[in-house]
């Protein structure tokens, strides 16, 4: 299998989708290694290339922990499997893998009062 990445949004554009919808990603929830739950994408990214290939099942379950494994990058872990498809429902709502993170407030520092 070559090389694969998940979705980069400096990397990679959304993929077109039957109907004409685009995606950034399909993102599983599975028991992750060690316990717990995680959610994993199904579109990987072929590091040379950018193109995309869907992985499902045992294929995409093996990617992430390959993943993981060379990168030392995580992907989210969950208590327990309805937190997770919880929190992706949420992540899918707003927005997906290009949701945007929103910024942190600066406090001013007002002197005398």
């Amino acid at each position: 299998m070559p090389d694969l990445i998940p979705f980069d949004p400096k990397k990679h554009k959304a993929i077109e989708l039957p109907g004409g919808r685009k995606a950034t990603e399909y993102t599983s929830t599975a028991e992750a290694p060690g316990g717990g739950a995680w959610n994993i994408p199904q579109i990987w990214f072929n590091k040379k290339t950018g193109e995309p290939k869907l992985l499902t099942g045992d294929a995409a379950w093996n990617a992430s922990k390959d993943y993981e494994d060379s990168t030392g990058n995580r992907f989210p872990r969950f208590p327990s499997i309805s937190a997770a498809e919880k929190a992706a429902a949420g992540k899918s709502k707003a927005g997906g893998a290009l949701a945007i993170k929103p910024k942190r407030k600066k406090l001013l520092d007002v002197k005398g009062e």
